[in-house]
């Protein structure tokens, strides 16, 4: 993708609305919680002056979450654009230096990837020829190896993947405990929010090596709030 052509590069947020998050889960301040993170990621997204679109699920379409993740950014390129930056609502810890990272990426023609904590990825940025519909609902989306594959996919199509620092993705109780330890690079609104949150929950703490699970967790990925262990 040529330089310049940032105007062909389209944010998209995929994330649920923070009512239909807490109706889901049914966790104390989990709305408060994910509205002070949409509000953010949407600052974030004007921040970044590019196109952006947020898709709800109001209006995603498809039965798991990965036909609805890849259906949503098959509608965005649909629209003409060359080159798709992907986040959700639930990384307190991003910043607008990933997101300018995922656009100088995609005007040199690589894809971007950057790592969740949880085997899975808070930012995805490809261009259109680095669209692959049918590998891409092959990935074991709700899994820890959903950063795996994607990169796997994105490399045997001949991709050059820029890999950004890891960063807590709040879907699991430990994830809390993550994100609080991680005061330093999350606003202290969000934290303040968080902690009375945290200490509601009978949350384990995992060492960053131990935090991936052996097995599926359905929670991983979905872009939804943390539930209490009960």
């Amino acid at each position: 993708m040529p330089a310049g052509v940032e105007n062909h590069i389209a944010l998209l947020i995929f994330a649920n609305t923070p009512e239909a998050e807490q109706q889901r889960k049914a966790v104390g301040s989990s709305l408060e919680v994910f509205e002070a993170l949409t509000e953010r990621t949407l600052v974030l997204a004007k921040q970044l002056k590019l196109p952006y679109y947020h898709i709800t699920e109001k209006e995603q379409v498809g039965d798991t979450f990965g036909e609805r993740y890849i259906n949503a950014m098959k509608k965005i390129f649909s629209l003409g654009y060359d080159g798709i930056i992907t986040i959700g609502n639930d990384s307190p810890s991003l910043k607008i230096s990933h997101l300018k990272a995922a656009i100088n990426d995609l005007r040199t023609g690589n894809a971007v990837l950057g790592p969740s904590l949880d085997g899975g990825f808070y930012l995805l940025a490809i261009s259109r020829n680095a669209f692959l519909e049918d590998r891409f609902l092959r990935i074991s989306w709700n899994s820890s190896a959903v950063f795996g594959q994607m990169l796997g996919a994105l490399r045997s199509a001949g991709q050059e993947v820029h890999i950004l620092n890891p960063l807590v993705d709040l879907d699991v109780p430990s994830d809390i405990a993550l994100a609080i330890n991680d005061l330093i690079n999350i606003p202290f609104g969000i934290y303040k929010l968080l902690l009375p949150f945290y200490r509601q929950c009978k949350t384990i703490l995992y060492a960053p090596t131990q935090r991936i699970p052996a097995q599926p967790d359905p929670y991983i990925l979905n872009r939804g709030s943390p539930a209490c262990f009960i």
